[in-house]
């Protein structure tokens, strides 16, 4: 003899569809938000980097106050100092700022010289000089650093080696400023 149910288990097509709708609104509210997490890491590593640019030149300033004397031998290395006692490169032009990312870290990550601002970048970090004040990017081979209208279009970060005041940077010598976040 067979037994029959008078309930069977499950869910109605009613209670499917509007599951799969509840989904559909979690997705679409929730998807751009970690769809580009590339760009945020990118972000967080550039503040980052920034952090520590900013700690290492503020230290040689400090050792600068204390010798009053340009260059500085420090960690087997030699630093020049401008007249206000800010760490610069060893010349004025993006070897020089390449020359002096290499001297504020201890153990610095490759950076890549560009010939401009308006470079194609390389993969990694790349430098590049500006009237006085050193840009670090991070970026990707190929991409192109400024827009058309000669705006920056990726997060950088500038060093400052002097007082500069120009339609896309501003600062004053020691400066260590965020720009495109």
């Amino acid at each position: 003899m067979m037994k029959t149910f008078k309930y069977s288990a499950g869910f109605t097509l009613i209670e499917l569809v509007i599951v799969i709708v509840i989904l559909g609104v979690l997705a679409v509210t929730a998807a751009p938000r970690f769809i580009d997490l590339s760009e945020d890491a990118t972000n967080a590593v550039t503040q980052g980097q920034m952090g520590a640019f900013k700690s290492g030149i503020t230290l040689l300033q400090a050792k600068y106050q204390i010798r009053q004397t340009t260059p500085i031998n420090i960690g087997g290395q030699s630093v020049d100092f401008t007249p206000d006692g800010w760490a610069q490169g060893s010349t004025a032009d993006t070897a020089g700022c390449v020359d002096l990312w290499n001297k504020v870290y201890s153990s610095p990550e490759p950076v890549n010289a560009l010939a401009s601002y308006n470079s194609p970048l390389v993969t990694g970090w790349n430098a590049y000089y500006y009237s006085g004040a050193c840009g670090y990017i991070l970026g990707n081979a190929g991409e192109v650093f400024y827009d058309d209208t000669g705006n920056p279009t990726q997060v950088h970060f500038v060093y400052f080696t002097q007082d500069l005041t120009v339609s896309t940077y501003s600062g004053n010598a020691g400066d260590v400023k965020m720009y495109n976040l």
